[in-house]
């Protein structure tokens, strides 16, 4: 097993990710050191931009399941900070070709998208990314209609490899965009594509859900907050 932590990764961090690590961890305590890993990546990722003026446009994107505890730390960190935050919620039922890893793919079953008319900072957030499919398709999803200055792709865990595999997928006007914001990088995989020790298994399953069906089933409370509060702002 081998693991390099990067210049972000705290001794606080290092101790979060030994907690995801660990599959005795309970779905109670998974679920916190997720949205505390959340924080210090959205610090990390305020840091980078120099202390932007308030009036930065920010958009960030995440997953079902990453929408409460990853994603929410890190809006709670940019929102503390700047005064444009959007956010898009994307729900994937992520899949194998002909059962090939390789030929993973993680279509998108529905999506909640905030509007916006200006983004300088585009963030996709993850989990971990292993293949990157998810990512890859999330970020083809948003950047149709979405003009970002710079691109963020952020997650506690990367495998070694990921970095290179999604700066394949993309034209180098789109590249030259990318910074990649992560607390460690893991160079083992299992024969069934778990990344070790990467984030203690499959994601769905540490967080509480009952596999990936029954987190599609669900809408993260951070959706129907934002939602109503953007309902509500129409109303006036």
């Amino acid at each position: 097993m081998t693991r390099h932590y990067s210049a972000i990764a705290t001794h606080e961090v290092q101790h979060l990710l030994t907690v995801i690590a660990d599959k005795s961890t309970s779905h109670q305590a998974y679920q916190q050191a997720m949205t505390d890993l959340g924080q210090h990546l959205g610090t990390a990722m305020l840091d980078a931009m120099g202390h932007p003026p308030t009036s930065h446009h920010i958009y960030l994107v995440a997953t079902a399941e990453d929408a409460d505890f990853l994603a929410s730390g890190i809006l709670k960190q940019l929102e503390a900070h700047l005064n444009s935050v959007g956010f898009a919620c994307i729900w994937n039922q992520r899949t194998s070709l002909f059962g090939m890893k390789p030929l993973a793919v993680a279509p998108i079953l529905k999506q909640y998208r905030e509007p916006v008319e200006q983004v300088d900072t585009l963030i996709v957030v993850k989990s971990i990314i292993s293949g990157g499919c998810v990512v890859k398709t999330n970020l083809q999803n948003l950047i149709q209609t979405l003009q970002p200055q710079q691109i963020f792709i952020a997650a506690p865990v990367l495998y070694h490899t990921a970095e290179a595999s999604l700066r394949q997928v993309f034209p180098a006007d789109i590249t030259n965009k990318f910074r990649f914001f992560y607390f460690a990088q893991d160079h083992e995989r299992t024969e069934q594509g778990e990344v070790v020790p990467g984030i203690g298994g499959m994601v769905y399953d540490r967080l509480g859900f009952n596999g990936q069906s029954d987190k599609n089933r669900y809408t993260p409370s951070i959706v129907k907050q934002r939602r109503q509060m953007i309902l509500e702002s129409r109303k006036f």
